[in-house]
């Protein structure tokens, strides 16, 4: 039945735009990437921007995201709701049901699943007012994936994945504890647009760097330019496309998903473009030969190290980060 879902809502998607907008958007919504022709694969993939094919984080996010910002803010426009109730704790109920409804539409591949269940326990923290985002949240959502399939440990999806949104976490962890040291005045909206492409720059150097052994390995290529074309498509992927792409999933039971749909082919043309013309730039992607399991595993534990420790010890990872660099470029000469 849950396929039967799926394959009409990806042919009602691709029935409003057309290849290969259609075929993005109907991978982007409910996992369907068999229309995706190997052109834009390769482009995805030679300019790091795979990810946004893949329903990961950033598209679970950006749905349980937009429904909880929505309910919040609607039931937050009746006085008489939002002073006596917990509409905070409303929303974040109703973006955990919607979640969990797209995991399922999305047909629960691993990275889904991963994306689900942190996604989740952030919302769960949220119903009973504990912090939201940690790397305890990253430790349990890995543990109940590698429990319901072990083999997911040794494929690239598990393994880009957890080591991204590891290190993304570790990053906001250490920011935070830095701007907790030194409280800022408040910013004006120049400063707040600067500094949120100073954090997409830098969420999308440090993914980029911190996967790039895990997509040498697998895949014998490195995105050289993945940092700056993710710079421009996360944003449009983030505030136009996945937000019409929700609107489109809730209004197709009523049929009115054409325009949610063609507001949403404006965000994916835009990264289409994006792909096309960083895909075509010398050095796009960098080929390497296969990195050695050895070194991979020692990077691996080494980046765990840095995460993970608090005191000077943490230091010694970057030891083994090293470490395993050497080693991998030995094996690869």
């Amino acid at each position: 039945a849950v396929d039967r879902i799926r394959l009409a809502a990806a042919g009602r998607v691709r029935a409003v735009l057309r290849d290969p907008a259609g075929a993005v958007a109907a991978a982007m919504l409910v996992g369907d990437r068999a229309g995706i022709d190997e052109p834009t694969a390769e482009a995805f993939r030679e300019t790091g921007l795979a990810h946004l094919l893949a329903i990961s984080g950033l598209h679970m996010g950006l749905v349980a995201g937009t429904v909880y910002a929505s309910v919040r803010l609607a039931l937050s426009l009746v006085p008489a709701v939002v002073l006596r109730w917990p509409v905070k704790k409303w929303a974040a109920g109703c973006a955990l049901l919607v979640a969990a409804l797209y995991l399922f539409l999305a047909g629960a591949p691993v990275p889904t699943q991963r994306a689900f269940l942190m996604t989740g326990l952030v919302l769960t923290a949220v119903l009973l007012d504990r912090e939201a985002i940690s790397l305890h949240l990253v430790a349990w959502a890995a543990a109940v994936v590698l429990l319901a399939s072990p083999e997911a440990l040794i494929g690239p999806s598990f393994q880009l994945s957890f080591a991204a949104v590891t290190a993304l976490i570790a990053l906001w962890e250490a920011v935070a504890k830095w701007r907790r040291r030194h409280p800022g005045r408040a910013r004006g909206w120049v400063r707040r647009i600067a500094g949120y492409v100073a954090g997409v720059a830098s969420t999308s150097l440090v993914a980029s760097l911190v996967t790039a052994p895990v997509a040498a390995h697998h895949f014998q290529q490195v995105p050289a330019l993945g940092a700056i074309a993710n710079l421009v498509a996360v944003p449009a992927t983030a505030f136009l496309t996945m937000p019409a792409g929700v609107l489109a999933l809730l209004a197709m039971p009523i049929g009115w998903e054409a325009w949610p749909l063609r507001a949403m082919g404006w965000g994916i043309d835009l990264t289409l473009w994006v792909a096309d013309f960083a895909s075509d730039a010398p050095l796009t992607a960098v080929g390497v030969t296969a990195l050695g399991t050895g070194p991979l595993v020692m990077l691996g534990f080494g980046g765990l190290w840095l995460a993970m420790w608090r005191t000077g010890l943490r230091w010694f990872g970057g030891g083994l980060v090293g470490f395993g660099v050497l080693t991998g470029g030995r094996e690869q000469a």
